[in-house]
């Protein structure tokens, strides 16, 4: 009976061992950053998102009010980000999957104090756009997110918003 005891103890640290192995690998590879992708139209995510209530602490930096003396560099580097990640889905040949000439895309981009990205919320506006199109774009955007930041740091976090067109070839 004490072997079995033992077996199975011994097999419960294994078990822990691997899963807390697994997670700092997972931790390591992506810099421990662990990015929030919220798509509008998945019920549940938009749930998680409101929790958050991240307008509460991350002001808008396009609101004329915040950064006045700051709206043309928050301007060129939103401009720069965006460029960025258009870059980013093609050498990923993400594609939408419709015929449609652009793709309109309502989001919010939640930044820390150093321009790191922490959440994106969006909303893509094309009613014919599938899930599946939508899910492989919020992956990307997460992979991007690990290694790209807006080129704008601030005392404390912040948010910008607004709507993007890409165009669809």
């Amino acid at each position: 009976m004490k072997l079995k005891t033992i077996s199975k103890v011994l097999f419960i640290i294994m078990i822990i061992t691997g899963i807390s192995s697994c997670k700092e690998k997972t931790e390591t590879a992506n810099n421990g950053k662990e990015i929030g992708v919220f798509n509008f139209d998945d019920k549940q995510e938009l749930s998680e998102y409101d929790k958050l209530n991240l307008d509460e602490t991350h002001p808008n930096l396009l609101n004329p009010q915040i950064s006045k003396s700051d709206y043309d560099s928050v301007m060129k580097s939103w401009t720069d980000l965006h460029q960025r990640i258009r870059q980013y889905l093609s050498e990923n040949e993400f594609n939408w999957g419709v015929e449609d000439s652009s793709i309109t895309i309502v989001q919010k981009i939640y930044f820390n104090s150093s321009g790191e990205i922490e959440n994106y919320f969006f909303n893509v506006l094309n009613k014919n756009v599938t899930k599946e199109k939508k899910e492989r774009f919020a992956n990307l955007i997460s992979a991007f997110a690990k290694d790209n930041r807006i080129e704008f740091k601030k005392e404390g976090k912040f948010a910008q918003c607004g709507k993007i067109k890409y165009l669809n070839k």
